[in-house]
Formats: C-alpha cells, sequence, structure tokens
C-alpha cells in the first residue's frame, strides 16, 4: 500500500529591491580643438542620441533637461530643473544661448526611467560648447524654379506684397522673429512674426506725401493689427527686412524699392497693345473717353513680352506677383476696368486668375481685342463671354476675313448705330455665342479664300456677360470709323458697364 507523504516547503530569503536604470550618451565629452589658439564651437543646432537599459527589468522611457554647464544632475538638485518626458533615443536641439550672447556652454543631461518608474539616479550629462550664427533673409525679388517671384514691380499704386525666405545656420527652430521698417532704418522697427514670410499692404487714406499702410499677413492675405508707416505717396518706397533669431542675433538687412503711385479714380485702363499701331490705337481710346466724358482714370501699360506662335506672353513684369493673392488684391482696388489689346494671346490670358477679387466685388470690365482663331481648349474661354471662335466651314474654306468698308451691324435693341470697317482684317474670326451670351454686333464676315453667301456660320464680333459684368468688343477701335456713331457706342456699352462720366 503505497502512501502519499506531504511537505511543507517555500522560497525563502531576502526580497532584492528594484534597481534602477542606467543612462549612456553617444558622446560623451566634445573637447575643442585648438585652431590658432582659437575655440572651435559647434552650431547651437545639435543631434543628440542615448540608451538605457536595467538590471532587472527595462527601459521604457527617458527624461532629459537642458541647463548651463554649472548644474549638476544628483537627487538633491533635480527638482532645480525642468524635466522633458521622451520615449524616443536620439532628437534634434537647438540648445539656448542667452540673448545678446555669441557663444554659451549648454549641458545636456538625460536619464533612463525602468518599467517601475524607478530614474536613473546619476544618468548621463555631456556639454556641448556652441557658438550662435546669425541668421539670414532674402526677397522674393525674382522668380527661380524653386520659388515664384513675391516683389512688387518697378510701379504699384495702393496695393503691394513682399515674400522672403529665412535661414539659420543653427536651425530654423532657432528663429525667433522678423522685423521690417519703411524708409528709415532709424526708425521704430515693425516685429513680425516668425511663422510668417509674406506680407501685403494696403493704404487706405493716401492722404498728403506721407501716409501708412495697413499690414496683412500672410498669402491668405489675413488682415493685422499692424499698420506701417513712413509710406511716401508719388515717390520711391524702400521696404527693409531683417531676421532675428533667439540669440538676439540679427541678420544682415535685405531691401527693395519701388515706387508707390497715388490712385486717383475708380476707373483703370490697361494698355496691353504691343503692336507697331499702338500710339494710333491709344490716341484713339483717350479721344473716344474724352469725347464720351471720362477723363480721369488711372492707367497701368503692360507692353513688354512678345506673344508668338500660338504661345502665350508672360505676365507682365508691370503686374504685381503672385497672381494669388497679390494681383487679385491689387486689381480689386478698382470699380471698373478698361482693358485693350491687340493680341488675345497677351495678358487677357491671365484675367480669370487674377480678377476674381474684382467681380466677386461688383466690378465690371470693356475689353477691345482683336479676335483670332484659338484653339478650343484655351483657358480664354472661360473667361470671355463667348463659347469658342466659331469653326471654319468645310468645304476648301482657310479662315475668315473682315473687308475695309464692312459694316459692324447691331443685334441688340439697345444698339442704332452701324460701324464702318476702315482698316481690314484677314484673321479675325467670329465669335460662337454660349446660350445666355448677350449679343451686340455681328460683323460682314467673308470666308477664305472665296467667299460663299449660302454657308452659313456665327457672324458675332461683339459680345456681352449675362451678368452684365463683362463686354467684349472683337475688333480694334483704330480701325473702324471714328464720330459719334463710335462714340454713342462706346457710351452705351460703358453706360451698360456703370462706368461713371463726369
Amino acid at each position: 500500500m503505497a502512501g502519499l507523504i506531504s511537505c511543507d516547503a517555500g522560497l525563502t530569503g531576502n526580497l532584492k529591491e528594484n534597481q534602477p536604470p542606467r543612462t549612456f550618451l553617444t558622446v560623451n565629452e566634445i573637447n575643442l580643438d585648438q585652431d590658432n589658439s582659437a575655440e572651435r564651437r559647434l552650431v547651437s543646432q545639435v543631434h543628440i542620441s542615448w540608451w538605457g537599459d536595467d538590471p532587472d527589468g527595462y527601459v521604457v522611457a527617458f527624461e532629459y533637461a537642458i541647463t548651463d554647464r554649472d548644474w549638476i544632475y544628483s537627487p538633491q538638485t533635480e527638482d532645480e530643473v525642468e524635466w522633458i518626458y521622451t520615449e524616443r533615443t536620439d532628437s534634434v536641439f537647438v540648445l539656448p544661448i542667452p540673448p545678446g550672447e555669441k557663444v554659451a556652454d549648454v549641458r545636456f543631461t538625460v536619464r533612463a526611467i525602468d518599467n517601475e518608474g524607478l530614474r536613473d539616479p546619476e544618468g548621463a550629462s555631456v556639454v556641448f560648447p556652441i557658438e550662435n550664427s546669425p541668421p539670414e533673409v532674402t526677397i522674393h525679388r525674382i522668380s527661380t524654379p524653386q520659388q515664384e517671384m513675391e516683389a512688387p514691380p518697378d510701379t504699384t499704386y495702393h496695393v503691394a506684397s513682399i515674400g522672403w525666405t529665412a535661414t539659420d545656420p543653427d536651425g530654423e527652430e532657432n528663429l525667433s522673429h522678423f522685423e521690417v521698417v519703411m524708409n528709415d532704418t532709424l526708425d521704430v522697427w515693425t516685429r513680425i512674426p516668425v511663422d510668417i514670410s509674406f506680407l501685403g499692404f494696403r493704404i487706405t487714406e493716401p492722404a498728403g506725401d506721407q501716409t501708412s499702410a495697413q499690414v496683412y499677413l500672410g498669402r491668405s492675405f489675413a488682415r493685422s493689427d499692424i499698420v506701417l508707416d513712413n509710406i511716401r505717396m508719388n515717390s520711391e518706397n524702400t521696404f527693409y527686412i531683417r531676421a532675428v533669431d533667439n540669440a538676439d542675433a540679427r541678420s544682415p538687412v535685405d531691401s527693395l524699392t519701388w515706387f508707390i503711385k497715388e490712385q486717383t479714380s475708380r476707373i483703370l485702363f490697361i494698355n496691353d497693345y504691343a503692336g507697331v499701331a499702338q500710339q494710333d490705337a491709344m490716341a484713339r481710346h483717350r479721344q473716344i473717353l474724352r469725347d464720351i466724358g471720362i477723363t480721369s482714370f488711372d492707367y497701368m501699360e503692360t507692353l513688354d513680352g512678345t506673344a508668338s506662335g500660338g504661345r502665350k506672353v508672360p505676365l507682365s513684369a508691370a503686374f504685381h506677383r503672385p497672381v494669388d493673392p497679390t494681383l487679385n488684391q491689387v486689381l480689386a482696388e478698382w470699380d471698373h476696368i478698361y482693358w485693350v489689346s491687340d493680341d488675345m494671346d497677351r495678358n487677357i490670358t491671365y484675367a480669370l486668375r487674377s480678377t476674381l477679387e474684382f467681380f466677386e466685388n461688383g466690378g465690371t470690365m470693356f475689353v477691345n481685342i482683336p479676335t483670332k482663331r484659338l484653339n478650343e481648349e484655351d483657358a480664354i474661354f472661360n473667361f470671355l463671354p463667348f463659347e469658342r471662335m466659331e469653326r471654319v466651314p468645310t468645304g476648301g474654306f482657310i479662315g475668315f476675313s473682315i473687308p475695309r468698308n464692312a459694316k459692324l451691324l447691331p443685334v441688340h435693341e439697345g444698339l442704332t448705330d452701324t460701324l464702318t470697317i476702315i482698316r481690314d482684317s484677314r484673321s479675325a474670326y467670329p465669335v460662337f455665342p454660349a446660350g445666355d451670351t448677350r449679343r451686340f454686333f455681328d460683323a460682314e464676315f467673308r470666308l477664305l479664300p472665296f467667299h460663299d453667301p449660302n454657308v452659313d456660320f456665327s457672324r458675332l464680333l461683339v459680345t456681352g456677360a449675362p451678368d452684365n459684368s463683362i463686354i467684349f468688343f472683337g475688333y480694334q477701335m483704330e480701325r473702324i470709323e471714328g464720330g459719334e456713331a463710335l462714340n454713342r457706342t462706346v457710351q452705351y456699352f460703358l453706360e451698360e458697364l456703370n462706368f461713371p462720366f463726369e
């Protein structure tokens, strides 16, 4: 018979207390090299790495503190500093240099934390001898493959903007803010937040020769409480900017000079007529406007660049960059625009993007540009008040022309005058209306190379938007017989667009 034997046995001895973890730095000491007896210090942006182990558990996190070199970690001093919790084992730090100082010795201390919350009582520490380097700031005065131009043209009216890039050898985190001033560097500099790299300006009360401008922050053109003083009207102005870092070191000053012109009218006349007949064209338009009672308007020339071979002209240097938001804000300063050009591949190409604010504010526009053959996918058809150019009919035809002495025939009940062509065109095209296009004038187009009166095609040449925001006149005014009939026609259109008359 087998017997059952039991025993009473257990673990004996003293429970060993949790042992603290240990902490290690990849670099334990930094020795300064001597170069002609001058210290060679580090930049204030440094990469630091560490690790820890635990004899009876595992490390779950770390805490680090950044202090001056004289502070030494111990149980008696650990509450004197701020410890930052992290689960990382490396990071990039911009070590602090006291404002106004160029160099500093900064101690970095790190301690491990184990799975029971026990901290390394000794930690690991290293002193970084660092030197501050001043920041740099550069205005975006030209366009590059990496950065669009963000600067005023040679001349502006009441709205302008400037963008810039700032760098710091010690890291972008070391940048503190920017300082700007107009015209006088001995004046009080205005502080701009470090997260802003684009300023807009709007002169709201151009009283006298000297005035101030409201400042808008960022590319969203957000209005701020900042005002820039000492702006000179009808004169050259210089914008100065410098970057300031956390050690209060300032960059070299960058600056930009341009002419600020006083706006005197609610009408802007844009002269985009770059052809050889420009003087004749401008003389005709100015005479018409004088005759119908419009003698006051602001004027802008956009004659640079060449449109050829179907290529669009680059946006004129006279227009402010960037288009969005600044050129939109610039053109929205006027209530009415009178836009004259000699080619549909010129700056009217950019009108859709640059007049959003203008039309949202209720602006109206008269456009006088001769028609031409254009690809039906051209973006201009998203802007002008018709669907496309008329397609050339089949049957051996190659295009359209308007001969000398041809007529522009009114097809709108408000118009009664017939206009006469005094100079022909072998490149003009009729426009094809959208369903809601307002139709004002047909032209006596002829087909090329021969005409067949039995072929049906649109003969429309002058149109308007259904909301009365744009009227498009598709033939050069200087090629139309002048006089009362033409004056009455232009006056009718500008009245439709609510232009002010004197």
